[in-house]
């Protein structure tokens, strides 16, 4: 079935969610990051780094299902 959509309207769609999940994934790691500080007793911190890294994850799962339906 072919796609109503053009070529160059797929591709920006796709370089931003590309774009996006980049970024995300940085957010990602340095929520990782603040994750750690659980270890060392920084509770309130660790907390906010494991809901960032896990609100991150979720975003960029969406982002990787929304590319596959779009597909």
């Amino acid at each position: 079935m072919p796609s109503t959509e053009s070529d160059a309207g797929t591709l920006a769609s796709s370089l931003h969610r590309s774009i996006l999940g980049f970024g995300l994934a940085v957010l990602g790691i340095l929520g990782v990051g603040l994750a750690r500080q659980l270890l060392t007793g920084e509770y309130l911190v660790g907390v906010a780094g494991v809901g960032i890294a896990l609100g991150a994850g979720y975003w960029i799962l969406s982002l990787f299902l929304e590319g596959l339906h779009d597909r």
